[in-house]
């Protein structure tokens, strides 16, 4: 079957491969046992809970892997040991609570340098409320809870709540803020970091909107139009879903209907991606049930957007919970995952799907090709790179089931890659990892966009990365990052396979002595309106660089002025 704008496609045979002619042989294999995983989550009373999240939580290089356990068994931290293997270190490292917990989320809240957890709870003993968990990375192997010290251990001092959370820079002050959905009246939350380690209660104020019918499950700070201001998708059961646009002041907008979303009936899960690489963000809802089904919505520009599931084929998926988008097969196109299940009735074996974009907004359910046999109690779904080797790996966190690691053991030609990894820590006005950035790769003319979000895709969250598929290319022709404080890095001529990491710099600091200030203005001013030869030109002023010193190289200083490492 030849499909315009990309593939020609053959199944080999049921859980063997998948080959595409612009990528390479897509399999995946369950290694949860080898990779030392041998957990099972341990059930409890409210079905629809299990989740966990990825992240580097000791920064070497490894991601690893938080899994919340439910109520009759200790959290779970396995930490990666380099070889396709973990160990679980959460007794050791005080994360090992017996507790309800629901969700988590991560991100450096306090800008050290350490990914931090927030952990959604429903108690300890038995259902209460003021239990959710802010656990500060120490940055020694050890995680201390400060939730209560930061303000965010409650959604509701009386109801027992709160669903996914979601970290995001939504007033764009370098510190991550924090969303906390719930499902009780009154009960969702956006908490605004006051930059002391501290958060503040600004729902109300902040959102103009009445968000105590919402009953809410996966938020995600995302900006949807291209001015650097993320909105939030707040992705909601019973038809409450709500799509917030930032009003750049501080304040949120509800404009649900203006946009034709929020038409899922009962949304879980979401992911963000571009799906048509018109390098507009699009965004995909999964629900438990059939009235809607899941729902894509394809973004046609100034917060509008055309619902096309069922044409596209990802509506489908009976009960439907966590959900990612990314490249697994490397040819370009982003695909999706999604997993499933109930409990009883006709959808409680049912299967992960694994949705392989075939270009012009077309999708084919490849799960049994590839090898992926998940079936029943799937709820949280995390994608990344466990083992390093630049493709994309998930984890299915399952109620009442085992966790199962899928390995994408990707070959052939055709499978070039590029993992990007974003480094704000000399620029205090930009969110530690890069979040709300924008990364776009060129490759063999055609260009792809990711952006890096620590948004909830059920209960669970991804790896904090931008990864690329490139086909064949070799080599990227350039790779851009548009910084949310509105400045761009720009690299050319990148050798492809290889995980990078880009560092927004202090521009203006030019005397390196971590600040920006007059001596640096100084230097700018004796070599400005000069150029390379000229005996005044000095090569640290000349920031864009572009050979000379001009308006750009003092205007990027002065836009840093007053500025501190």
């Amino acid at each position: 079957m030849v499909v315009a704008k990309l593939l020609s496609v053959c199944v080999l045979a049921p859980g063997l491969a998948w080959t595409a002619q612009a990528g390479g042989t897509l399999a995946f294999r369950q290694v949860a046992a080898e990779a030392g995983l041998n957990v099972t989550h341990s059930g409890g009373p409210l079905q629809y809970i299990a989740g966990g999240a990825v992240g580097d939580f000791n920064n070497d290089g490894w991601q690893d892997i938080f899994m919340l356990m439910g109520p009759n068994a200790p959290d779970a931290l396995f930490i990666n040991n380099g070889d396709g293997t973990f160990s679980d270190r959460a007794a050791a490292w005080g994360v090992a609570a017996v507790q309800r917990g629901v969700g988590a989320c991560v991100g450096d809240y306090n800008r050290d340098g350490w990914l931090d957890i927030y952990v959604t709870s429903h108690g300890i003993d038995s259902r209460e409320p003021g239990h959710h968990r802010l656990y500060r990375n120490n940055g020694d192997g050890t995680f201390s809870d400060v939730a209560a010290e930061a303000g965010v251990q409650f959604t509701s001092p009386t109801l027992v709540d709160g669903y996914g959370a979601a970290f995001g820079d939504y007033d764009l002050d370098g510190d991550l803020d924090l969303a906390v959905a719930a499902w009780s009246t009154g009960t969702n939350v956006l908490f605004r970091n006051s930059g002391d380690g501290s958060f503040a209660d600004v729902t109300t104020t902040a959102i103009l909107a009445d968000m105590t019918r919402v009953y809410g499950f996966s938020p995600r700070f995302v900006d949807m139009d291209g001015d650097r201001y993320p909105e939030l998708l707040w992705v909601s059961d019973f038809f409450t879903s709500r799509y917030l646009v930032n009003n750049r002041d501080g304040t949120f907008r509800n404009a649900t209907r203006e946009a034709g979303v929020g038409l899922e009936s009962n949304g879980m899960g979401a992911t963000v991606g571009d799906f048509n690489n018109d390098g507009r963000f699009d965004y995909y809802v999964t629900s438990i049930d059939v009235v809607s089904g899941n729902v894509l919505y394809i973004n046609q520009g100034g917060h509008r957007y055309t619902e096309i599931g069922r044409d596209a084929g990802v509506s489908w998926a009976g009960f439907a919970w966590g959900t990612f988008a990314g490249d697994l097969d490397h040819d370009g196109l982003t695909d999706l995952v999604v997993t499933n299940g109930v409990r009883s009735g006709p959808w409680m074996f049912d299967a992960t799907r694994v949705y392989h974009n075939d270009g012009n907004l077309r999708f084919t359910d490849i799960a049994a090709a590839v090898g992926v046999t998940h079936t029943g109690q799937g709820r949280g779904l995390a994608n990344f790179d466990y083992d390093n080797d630049g493709d994309q790996d998930f984890v299915i966190f399952s109620f009442a089931e085992p966790l199962e690691l899928y390995r994408n053991e990707l070959s052939g030609s055709g499978t070039n890659w590029l993992r990007v990894f974003l480094d704000t820590s000399q620029r205090p006005d930009l969110a530690p990892n890069g979040f709300g950035a924008r990364v776009s790769v060129t490759a063999a003319g055609q260009s792809r966009h990711r952006v890096i979000d620590g948004g909830c895709n059920y209960l669970s969250q991804s790896e904090l990365s931008a990864h690329f598929g490139l086909g064949a290319a070799e080599q990227v022709e350039e790779l851009r990052v548009a910084w949310p404080n509105g400045k761009q890095t720009v690299l050319r001529h990148l050798p492809a396979n290889q995980a990078l990491t880009v560092r927004a710099k202090l521009d203006g600091d030019l005397d390196q002595d971590g600040d920006v200030d007059l001596t640096d203005l100084a230097v700018m001013l004796s070599a400005f309106l000069t150029c390379a030869g000229d005996p005044y030109y000095d090569a640290r002023a000349d920031i864009t660089p572009d050979g000379c010193v001009n308006m750009d190289d003092l205007t990027s200083l002065l836009l840093d002025f007053g500025l501190t490492r």
